[in-house]
């Protein structure tokens, strides 16, 4: 395992290792595989999702009731993940250069041309135990899915975790070698960190939350626990951002919907008095990194890889999963006491600049990706 607090300077090296990137178009992909470019020579990028007919072929062999299910089977079925794997193949064949190294976000496809890693930010066995609804698999076709999932990890010439609980995943129930995996984190998904607030907003006291999965990272739970700092904090505002959830109208709360301009949400962060995200099951909020970037003080759930994005009572409050109470006693402490949440937002955006970039994590990733690619023999 590599620490997170080494190979940290995001200063580009040096390198003439040629990579193919290959990605399913996640948001956080154009910062990382921008970092990865300052280092190597990427000869490629590698798209392999479905074609339209292929689309259409495996949303009638996977159709179920309900949308989420309905995707989530789509995604993990054994013959679109073949597809990929072919789709994948054919387009590494027609690069001009073939590369040293594939590096691929999520484990999308497998592929024999070249050395490959994975950048993944859980596993299914992590995903099984602390959200099924992410898991619409039973029976021979999850057990199809653990083998190919396995087969992919196996194949693998390196992993990068995002964080310990998927390092730890990955060794204990995937059976990988221990040194065969990296720990890199991740980064803010900005362009370049934004100016650092000097001071607490003005205006009534409010509560930001940015999330496209209501549920899953919390939104109930933080709107029980709105009613009573509410209760305390009479002129206080939860601010509600990403998929506009069903919920009955609340006094203070303000559903926004999805905000596309990223400009909007820079003046959200910059209003909000602390950002909160508790979710019962986050693999890596990049969101919460987005928010520390901002000098936003920050109220967290202590789960999957937040302990390591926080530290609790110097950068930021970590709360458990699914106890409204608890959660409205750490808001209240940040409302309730301003000094000390700018203190911790200071430090929180201080680790950001040291240690959460992609330029980081690219450093982090190099000693790896250079001796599979010859060049740090």
């Amino acid at each position: 395992m590599t620490d997170l607090m080494e190979g940290t300077s995001g200063v580009a090296t040096a390198t003439t290792a040629r990579i193919a990137l290959a990605s399913r178009g996640d948001a956080l992909t154009p910062y990382l595989f921008d970092a990865l470019a300052r280092r190597f020579a990427v000869v490629g990028r590698v798209e392999p999702e479905l074609t339209t007919l292929q689309r259409y072929g495996v949303a009638a062999l996977t159709v179920r009731p309900g949308r989420s299910a309905w995707a989530e089977r789509f995604y993990k079925s054994g013959i679109a993940a073949r597809l990929r794997s072919a789709n994948a193949a054919e387009q590494l064949r027609r690069l001009p250069e073939q590369p040293d190294v594939v590096v691929q976000v999520h484990a999308l496809f497998e592929q024999t041309l070249a050395p490959s890693v994975l950048y993944i930010d859980c596993t299914h066995h992590q995903s099984a135990e602390h959200w099924p609804a992410w898991n619409p698999l039973r029976g021979r076709a999850l057990e199809e899915w653990y083998r190919r999932e396995q087969a992919t990890y196996d194949a693998a010439d390196h992993l990068f975790a995002f964080s310990e609980p998927t390092r730890r995943s990955l060794v204990e129930n995937y059976g990988q070698r221990p040194e065969k995996v990296t720990v890199t984190g991740a980064g803010a998904n900005l362009p370049s960190l934004p100016a650092h607030r000097r001071k607490r907003p003005s205006g009534a006291p409010t509560v930001l939350f940015i999330g496209n999965d209501f549920v899953r990272k919390g939104g109930e739970v933080l709107l029980d626990a709105f009613r009573t700092v509410r209760s305390a904090v009479p002129d206080a505002r939860l601010v509600l951002v990403g998929t506009r959830p069903t919920i009955a109208s609340q006094p203070g709360v303000e559903v926004l919907g999805r905000v596309r301009d990223r400009a909007r949400i820079a003046e959200l962060y910059r209003d909000a008095t602390v950002f909160c995200t508790p979710s019962f099951f986050d693999p890596y909020p990049l969101v919460l990194l987005e928010a520390m970037a901002f000098g936003v003080p920050v109220v967290a759930t202590d789960q999957c890889g937040v302990p390591e994005m926080i530290t609790p009572g110097e950068t930021g409050l970590l709360v458990p999963s699914g106890d409204p109470q608890r959660l409205a006693r750490a808001l209240l402490e940040s409302l309730g006491d301003p000094v000390a949440a700018e203190q911790r937002a200071a430090a929180a955006r201080r680790d950001v600049e040291e240690r959460f970039t992609w330029a980081h994590v690219a450093d982090r990733m190099t000693p790896a990706l250079d001796a599979l690619s010859g060049r740090g023999r």
